[in-house]
């Protein structure tokens, strides 16, 4: 298990390096009334690095000889639900351009919550239009541009 750890904390540590390395593109001081695009994602990476360390730091200290927990790796119907989604996120990439972010982010979750949830359609419904459009909402009022698509949603 400890190799793990330091595997995946590894990873991670080099990704906050890469977001703090692209965060430099942009300008850390914004206007008058707050910072710039480059100011979260620099303190992102920042804190990314640091908890990493703190968890490579931990993994040390850990005994070498701990074996991987039962169920570590996915069953067959794991990888299933695994390629699903990612076929899913893929399809919604794909649509995002001509169906508009509301939309796809729509039919995302519908298929996501019926494909993967046990829950009944009023909810799957309910959830999927509060999730896409109550994003699309805050997205609005953080003047965030999002894909409107064919239809201008």
């Amino acid at each position: 298990m400890r190799r793990v750890d330091l595997i995946v904390w590894g990873v991670l540590f080099v990704f906050g390096g890469f977001v703090i390395h692209e965060s430099l593109g942009h300008s850390y001081y914004g206007s008058d009334f707050g910072p710039g695009p480059g100011f979260f994602s620099f303190w992102l990476g920042i804190l990314l690095i640091l908890l990493s360390l703190g968890r490579i730091v931990s993994a040390f200290r850990q005994p070498s000889s701990e074996p991987l927990p039962d169920g570590f790796f996915p069953g067959r119907a794991g990888i299933r639900r695994m390629l699903f989604i990612i076929g899913a996120l893929a399809a919604a990439l794909l649509l995002m351009k001509y169906l508009g972010f509301s939309l796809t982010m729509l039919g995302f979750a519908i298929v996501l919550f019926r494909a993967l949830g046990s829950q009944s359609w009023w909810l799957t419904m309910l959830l999927a239009v509060l999730g896409s459009f109550g994003l699309s909402f805050l997205f609005g009022l953080l003047q965030v541009a999002m894909p409107t698509g064919f239809l201008g949603i």
